[in-house]
């Protein structure tokens, strides 16, 4: 699914109504459709410095909880749906969370820390992530 994700997250945000309810459906078209590419869409859109913080700061916010939830069944679905995404993607998506620590926008790199605090979460104790603290202390 092709889409402008910036839009969709502003619109998301919106105080429209009938505005921010069809950004919402396509944010979670797109999720249903491609899981790990939404996901990746979100990283990418968090990092970004050039876009807008409201749509930064919402990307990493949905990205957030798409890795954790507070009913346990849901947040079981949500980590095997992480776990079984490719290594190659979940890559990329933590060195764009990574790159964001050094973004000068403090609501960027504060919610990055909590998007990888819940990746580090699921994969630290999986021992999917050796290189997390090596790369956090440089």
């Amino acid at each position: 699914m092709a889409l402008d994700i910036t839009s969709f997250l502003l619109s998301a945000q919106s105080p429209d109504a009938k505005i921010r309810t069809e950004a919402e459906g396509s944010l979670r078209q797109f999720q249903e459709q491609n899981s790990p590419a939404f996901l990746l869409s979100l990283s990418v859109e968090l990092s970004n410095d050039s876009k807008p913080i409201e749509s930064r700061r919402l990307a990493g916010i949905v990205l957030k909880n798409s890795l954790d939830a507070k009913d346990a069944s849901r947040k079981e679905h949500l980590v095997q749906q992480w776990v079984s995404i490719d290594a190659s993607v979940k890559s990329q998506i933590k060195e764009s969370l990574m790159r964001t620590l050094r973004s000068l926008t403090q609501e960027a790199w504060h919610t990055s820390a909590q998007v990888i605090a819940k990746i580090a979460g699921i994969e630290v104790p999986r021992k999917e992530w050796p290189d997390l603290i090596g790369s956090l202390l440089n």
